[in-house]
């Protein structure tokens, strides 16, 4: 007898788990679009800002692009010839 009630509990908590699954999945689902507007609408704003730092200092951006691609273009260059010495050693 109680091995059949124990045998009942544990198909009825079975039979519940898809249920409780779905559940799980369905917060997991609002969470994440909560999360991912969150991040749209801070990206929404960093643009924004941007733009209008861009426009009202118009010389300052371009001097600032012009360092940044000046350092990536170094860093790429350096990763460049790295990865040629490298090669070339193997030979």
């Amino acid at each position: 007898m109680e091995q059949q009630t124990q045998t009942d509990r544990t198909l009825n908590k079975m039979r519940e788990i898809p249920s409780r699954a779905e559940d799980v999945a369905y917060d997991a689902r609002a969470r994440l679009d909560q999360a991912v507007t969150a991040v749209s609408q801070k990206a929404r704003d960093a643009a924004q800002y941007t733009h209008e730092r861009v426009r009202a200092n118009p010389w300052t951006a371009v001097g600032i692009s012009f360092g940044i691609g000046a350092v990536f273009g170094a860093l790429l260059a350096i990763a460049v010839n790295q990865q040629q010495r490298s090669f070339l050693s193997r030979f």
